[in-house]
C-alpha cells in the first residue's frame, strides 16, 4: 500500500524533500487510507475495469489500490495452503472407497432386469406433485451449471489452476470438488428422463441457455467472496435437496428420496470445507474477512439459477423461486437460517475487529437475520397461485 501512497504524493515529497512535511504528509495518506472504505474501492476498480481496458490517471490509481488490496488477500488465502490441503484430504472421496457413489447405483442396469425397475420409477414418480417436480427440474438445471462454478471458483489468483493440473491444494480441491458436483446433474437427469410426464427438450434447451448466460455472483477478484459466496451456496443447495427428498418420500417416491439425500450428504460435506477456509480466512484476517462477508450480504446471495430466463417465459427463474417457497422446499427463512448458521460457525460475535469499516461490517451482520427474519414474515401474507402454463418442462 506504501507504494501507491508514495505515488500520491510525490509532487508533494518534491517540493519539500528538506523539510518534515512530506513526512507528516506521508503519514496522514497512510491513515486516510486505513479508513478508506476497501470493499468500495474494490468495487469501484471492477467496475472500472469492467468498462474499459484504458483507464484514466485517477481510475488507474483506484484500480492500483484495489489490486494491492487483492495481492494481500490473496497472500492471506495462499498462506492457507498446507490447511487446505489437510481439509480437502478429510472431506473428499477417493474414487474407489465403497462411500463414493456413482449415478448408476441409482438408476436401472441395462445388462439385466431393468423393465420393473423402470415400472418402478415410473409408478412411484406418477404421484409427485407438479410443483414438487418443477422444482426437482430447477434443482437439476442449477446442478449441470458445473462448468460455470468451476470457473468461477477458479477466478482468484491465489486459488487459481493455472495449468488444469496444477499439483497444488487449492488445484486438487477445485477439480476433486468438481468430479463429485458432476455426479449430481447426471443423476438428477439420467433420473428425470425415465419420467414420461416430462419434457426433456425443454428442459434441455434451458440448460444450454444458463450455460451461455454466464454468472455472476459479485465476487469481483476477491478470494474472500469466493469463500463467503461458496459456503452460503454450498449450505443453501443441501437446503433444497433435502427438502426435495422430504416432500418426495411424503408423495411417495422412496426413490427420488434416496437420490436427493444422496446429493443433499455430498452437498454438506463440501459446505463443510468452504465454511473451514472462510474461518481461518477470519483468524488470520478478521477485519477483511468481515468486510468482505457483510459485502457479499448486502447484495443478497444470487442463486446460481439466477439466469435462468427464456424467451418462452422471461420470468422463469422467478416463477421457479415461488414454487420453491410455496412448497417450503427453499424458503427465506432457510435463507435467514444460513446466515444465522454462518455467523454462529465463523464466530461473528464475538470476532475483535479494530477499523471502523469492520466494525460496522459487524454490527451489520449481527442484525441481519432479524431483519430478513420481519421480510419473511411479511411474506406469509402474500398468496401464490401455481400457474402450470408458465413452464414447459411438463407436458
Amino acid at each position: 500500500m506504501g507504494y501507491f501512497i508514495r505515488r500520491i504524493f510525490m509532487k508533494k515529497k518534491s517540493k519539500n524533500l528538506k523539510s518534515n512535511n512530506f513526512k507528516k504528509s506521508y503519514i496522514i495518506a497512510e491513515f486516510i487510507l486505513s479508513r478508506m472504505d476497501k470493499e468500495k474501492i474494490l468495487q469501484q476498480a471492477f467496475e472500472i475495469k469492467k468498462r474499459t481496458i484504458f483507464p484514466t490517471f485517477e481510475e488507474k490509481e483506484i484500480i492500483d489500490i484495489a489490486d494491492q488490496l487483492i495481492v494481500e488477500r490473496n497472500g492471506v488465502v495462499r498462506s492457507l495452503e498446507s490447511k487446505v490441503d489437510k481439509l480437502s484430504n478429510r472431506i473428499l472421496r477417493d474414487v474407489d472407497d465403497p462411500k463414493n457413489w456413482q449415478p448408476s447405483d441409482y438408476l436401472p442396469d441395462f445388462s439385466g432386469e431393468w423393465v420393473d425397475y423402470i415400472k418402478e420409477i415410473q409408478i412411484q414418480s406418477s404421484a409427485l406433485s407438479d410443483e414438487l417436480l418443477i422444482v426437482l427440474i430447477g434443482n437439476m438445471i442449477t446442478e449441470e451449471g458445473l462448468p460455470t462454478y468451476q470457473a468461477l471458483v477458479n477466478r482468484p489468483g491465489s486459488v487459481r489452476d493455472l495449468t488444469g493440473t496444477q499439483d497444488t491444494a487449492w488445484g486438487k480441491w477445485t477439480r476433486w470438488w468438481a468430479a463429485e458436483e458432476n455426479r449430481h446433474g447426471d443423476l438428477l437427469h439420467s433420473y428425470l428422463t425415465l419420467i414420461p410426464r416430462l419434457n426433456m427438450r425443454a428442459i434441455e434447451r434451458d440448460i444450454q441457455h444458463l450455460l451461455g448466460s454466464g454468472f455472476d455472483p459479485g465476487i469481483e477478484e476477491d478470494p474472500y467472496k469466493l469463500m463467503v459466496y461458496t459456503s452460503f451456496q454450498e449450505k443453501a443447495t443441501q437446503i433444497s435437496h433435502l427438502g426435495t427428498a422430504r416432500i418426495a418420500r411424503k408423495q411417495g417416491d422412496e426413490k427420488l428420496y434416496t437420490i436427493c439425500t444422496a446429493i443433499a450428504k455430498d452437498e454438506a460435506r463440501h459446505f463443510s470445507f468452504y465454511k473451514g477456509v472462510m474461518m481461518e480466512i477470519f483468524d488470520a484476517d478478521t477485519d477483511g474477512a468481515m468486510t468482505s462477508y457483510a459485502k457479499m450480504m448486502k447484495k443478497t446471495i444470487p442463486m446460481p439459477a439466477e439466469e435462468l430466463n427464456s424467451i418462452r417465459n422471461p420470468n422463469l427463474y422467478t416463477d421457479f423461486s415461488e414454487v420453491a417457497q410455496s412448497t417450503k422446499i427453499y424458503t427465506a427463512k432457510d435463507y435467514v437460517g444460513v446466515i444465522e448458521q454462518l455467523n454462529a460457525e465463523w464466530e461473528i460475535k464475538d470476532r475483535e475487529v479494530t477499523t471502523i469499516e469492520a466494525i460496522q461490517a459487524q454490527e451489520y451482520l449481527l442484525k441481519l437475520p432479524q431483519r430478513y427474519l420481519k421480510l419473511a414474515d411479511r411474506r406469509k401474507n402474500i398468496e401464490f397461485s401455481f400457474d402450470i402454463s408458465r413452464f414447459d418442462w411438463i407436458k
